[in-house]
């Protein structure tokens, strides 16, 4: 499933609410919470939103894959309030996302990564689930296959080099040579087996990386 496929299902839940002869009110759709898009509907006598947002799906304890992520679609009623009324085109009152009272709710995961057009697939949790399960034993299997982070340590000379670097540093300018403790290396390898390197240097119990 492709973010259309989410964008036609939304439709077609809105859609099924105005057969029913529900229609948009305009008013309460003011603003924005960072959400994808929403549409409220009424009946003349209350008042529904119809929501489409992204979600992080947190699970403690899970060993063998991350948190997951995908998109909702959410309708809910807005909490109880004298002043939200149907149709008032003066209406300030702000209905909030995260106070909806759920009547529906349908979720679609990211399954994998994106590709290269930026595009996501969505599909179940348990494809999700699986995706991810898949991309991590791969990634331990390139771990294991190039090694673990190789640090080297740098000569003394370094410590110069390095010490007006130091000094740029939040808190550091009195830093003497004298208080850098080292100077290292470390090489690794990214995902894609790319070899990666990187500079840090240790002063005074901190650790800086160099850029």
């Amino acid at each position: 499933m492709l973010f259309k496929d989410i964008n036609k299902r939304f439709t077609e839940i809105v859609a099924g609410y105005m057969a029913e002869g529900w229609y948009i009110n305009t008013a309460t759709q003011r603003g924005s919470q960072g959400e994808i898009s929403k549409i409220d509907l009424t009946d003349g006598k209350e008042i529904i939103r119809v929501l489409i947002d992204t979600f992080t799906d947190y699970e403690a304890g899970a060993r063998f894959y991350n948190n997951l992520e995908g998109i909702q679609i959410i309708v809910g009623k807005p909490e109880a309030d004298d002043r939200l009324r149907p149709n008032n085109q003066n209406d300030w009152v702000t209905i909030w996302n995260n106070a909806l009272k759920i009547i529906h709710e349908e979720r679609f995961y990211q399954v994998g990564r994106e590709n290269r057009c930026g595009s996501k697939f969505y599909g179940t949790r348990e494809e999700a689930i699986k995706a991810q399960m898949l991309q991590n034993a791969r990634w331990n299997n390139r771990h294991e296959r190039f090694g673990s982070q190789k640090t080297t340590a740098m000569s003394e000379a370094a410590k110069s080099i390095v010490l007006s670097f130091v000094k740029r540093q939040p808190r550091c300018k009195s830093v003497r040579l004298s208080d850098i403790e080292e100077v290292y290396s470390t090489l690794s390898r990214n995902h894609d087996g790319t070899l990666v390197k990187h500079y840090f240097v240790k002063a005074k119990g901190n650790t800086y990386k160099l850029h």
